[in-house]
């Protein structure tokens, strides 16, 4: 259990690296895709070794470049009549969905990291073998804990607060782009859907609660 949740905690993503992943990283990585034309040769699967799954300096998982650029080439709009290239507008609503998933995603880990500490916290007490130091041992770690998990609460909150505003904000635009996202993914035979018109209190409902 311990190690479970030391491996949760490594995927949280502090809130100055997700801004840098998707102010600098992902506009940077589009823009580049936007002014280049894929050769025959690209595309295709090349063997690479393993890497150590660890957050780089632009914020991003080894190989997390390359899945950033094939959701782009299946995701982006198609140009207009007239149009020279994409607009920054389409490009920073699709970001944003993106970033909501990504946002949503974190808030999942924390509070699964949340509701796992307290077992994990138990497993430490009974690996104790020095009864002399059990109980002092018992009291730091549960000073430790409590300290963690106000801090990952607060940042749930904050997260939260983040997903209202934007929802809250989001141009026609976005809501369109949802809206055409979900279609797209109806299966063949199913009645077309429509995205939610409140995504957040679908996702607390759905997600929030139940954890």
């Amino acid at each position: 259990m311990t190690d479970l949740v030391d491996f949760l905690k490594s995927l949280i993503m502090t809130m100055s690296q997700i801004n840098k992943k998707y102010q600098e990283t992902v506009p940077s990585i589009i823009q580049e895709m936007k002014g280049h034309v894929e050769s025959s040769d690209e595309g295709k699967s090349k063997k690479k070794r393993a890497r150590k799954m660890k957050l780089g300096r632009n914020c991003l998982y080894p190989e997390e470049d390359q899945q950033i650029r094939t959701w782009w080439g299946s995701n982006k709009p198609e140009l207009n009549e007239g149009d020279a290239s994409i607009s920054e507008s389409q490009v920073k609503s699709f970001i944003s969905l993106l970033r909501t998933r990504e946002t949503q995603l974190q808030m999942i880990l924390m509070l699964e990291v949340l509701a796992l500490q307290p077992l994990a916290s138990t497993d430490r007490a009974e690996d104790s073998q020095l009864p002399g130091i059990e109980n002092s041992v018992e009291a730091e770690a549960s000073k430790k804990t409590k300290k963690k998990q106000q801090s990952l609460a607060d940042a749930v909150d904050m997260h939260a607060d983040l997903l209202c505003i934007w929802q809250s904000t989001s141009s026609n635009e976005v809501r369109l782009l949802e809206d055409a996202q979900v279609t797209d993914h109806t299966r063949e035979g199913q009645k077309a859907q429509r995205a939610s018109a409140e995504p957040l209190r679908d996702f607390c409902v759905d997600i929030i609660m139940p954890l």
